[in-house]
């Protein structure tokens, strides 16, 4: 259950077996359901999750509908980040598109092993500005890509997302209403 977050970690830092045991004693492996909610808007985030297997999504509520804003899959990272780090009563939710396997923590024992391996310490500020440099780019496509440009990107670098992920979260993620994405994959196939 841990093979994959490990890889990660080891794809960037060095890393012995005293840091194997760190991280298999302060994650926790889960098993969630599809269509689980696993943090809630309005309450403090309580986990960090690391994604083995399945997709899940970051989305709010906006006059009835759901935005969706973030959607991850294996040896990926989800929370909802803002609450997870501030102690502060998350704005959006976190729920399991497909079943999911993941490893979680929280935010003591993420502190905690910080702290007690500079390696972890280390790769956690990489995943961070990684992270900060995905929204970026994120945001930077928004603004200056179309809709069809957009759903291009995601077809080019995570085809399994448009094999897993309903239509409707995608069309949301991109920016459109799912009436607007089944013309542009109309006009693709084309």
């Amino acid at each position: 259950m841990y093979t994959k977050l490990l890889e990660l970690v080891a794809e960037i830092i060095a890393i012995d077996n005293s840091d194997t045991i760190l991280v298999e004693n302060f994650f926790e492996p889960v098993n969630c359901s599809k269509g689980e909610i696993l943090e809630k808007e309005n309450k403090v985030a309580q986990y960090l999750y690391f994604i083995n297997s399945g997709f899940m999504r970051v989305f709010y509520n906006q006059n009835g509908d759901q935005v969706t804003t973030h959607i991850n899959c294996p040896s990926g990272f989800i929370t909802s980040f803002n609450s997870f780090i501030t102690g502060t009563p998350a704005l959006d939710n976190i729920e399991c598109i497909t079943a999911c396997e993941v490893l979680r923590i929280t935010k003591k024992d993420f502190d905690a092993l910080c702290h007690k391996s500079q390696k972890w310490a280390d790769f956690a500020r990489i995943i961070y500005e990684k992270s900060l440099i995905y929204n970026e780019q994120r945001t930077n496509d928004i603004i200056a890509l179309s809709a069809e440009k957009r759903y291009l990107k995601i077809l080019k670098d995570n085809p399994a997302m448009i094999q897993n992920v309903p239509l409707q979260y995608i069309a949301s993620f991109i920016g459109i209403k799912p009436e607007s994405l089944s013309r542009i994959r109309k006009q693709i196939i084309s």
